[in-house]
């Protein structure tokens, strides 16, 4: 756990200055489909599109969660679970949910080197929230971004 932990701080520290990779367009754009999402479903309470090296790209959070850290943790999740999958040939998973009895975490595949992660409360009926994430999820990978 605590070599997890170093690597996450390790990936966080290098990200004070991420935005400049992705261009002013793409984060507009992103931030648009992060905005109908939440603006559609009143359970999702936030959500970040991240590249799967963990660098934040665009997000909507509760005050007081870094998106840093939180992008490098939704990559590193969803990087082992597809290597649960592929180890076990159950072929590339759809989404990681984790829940808990204060809230709940979607990490999911937005196209092949993006993710999305979405936060939801505890009480939440999930079917409505995973719809709209995979959604945007379609969308997010529909830009086709090119990652030269």
């Amino acid at each position: 756990m605590k070599k997890i932990e170093q690597i996450i701080e390790a990936v966080n520290d290098g990200q004070a200055s991420t935005q400049h990779s992705v261009s002013r367009v793409v984060q507009a754009k992103l931030h648009s489909y992060l905005n109908e999402m939440l603006s559609m479903c009143s359970d999702i309470i936030g959500a970040m599109v991240s590249n799967s090296d963990g660098l934040a790209w665009s997000q909507q959070l509760q005050a007081g969660l870094d998106p840093h850290r939180f992008a490098a943790m939704s990559s590193a999740l969803l990087a082992l679970s597809d290597n649960l999958m592929r180890e076990t040939n159950q072929g590339t998973p759809k989404n990681v949910l984790i829940e808990s009895d204060s809230g709940n975490i979607f990490v999911m595949h937005a196209g092949t080197n993006l993710l999305l992660t979405i936060f939801t409360s505890s009480t939440t009926n999930l079917g409505m929230p995973l719809a709209y994430a995979k959604k945007a999820a379609d969308e997010i990978a529909a830009m086709n971004i090119n990652f030269n």
